[in-house]
């Protein structure tokens, strides 16, 4: 599903103050139709995007000193090896995953 509602759907699951980041637009939309961020956002949430094209050197060393600063552990949800590659997509397109799986080559 791609467009406000799925936008819409996060910003429900979002607390206050949260950060819904805009990212992936694989289906070839690029702008959201009928998204209001005053409406559709939770209260004093926040609304960001990613775009690859904008990732440099140091913009990735200011993300990796931020998580040593801070303290923040990342983990992938799953790891599957390349003989499950077929479990992995399962996986994601199901309705139990969260969050980013690995598939090691």
């Amino acid at each position: 599903l791609i467009g406000p509602a799925t936008i819409k759907d996060t910003c429900r699951h979002v607390a206050e103050g949260g950060i819904v980041c805009s990212t992936g637009q694989l289906g070839g939309q690029w702008y959201l139709q009928d998204f209001d961020p005053i409406t559709d956002l939770p209260a004093n949430g926040y609304l960001t995007s990613f775009y690859s094209a904008n990732v440099s050197a140091i913009r990735l060393q200011e993300m990796f000193d931020f998580l040593k600063t801070f303290r923040v552990h990342i983990r992938p949800e799953k790891v599957f090896s390349l003989q499950e590659a077929s479990l992995a997509h399962a996986y994601l397109e199901g309705t139990h995953s969260f969050g980013k799986v690995v598939v090691r080559v």
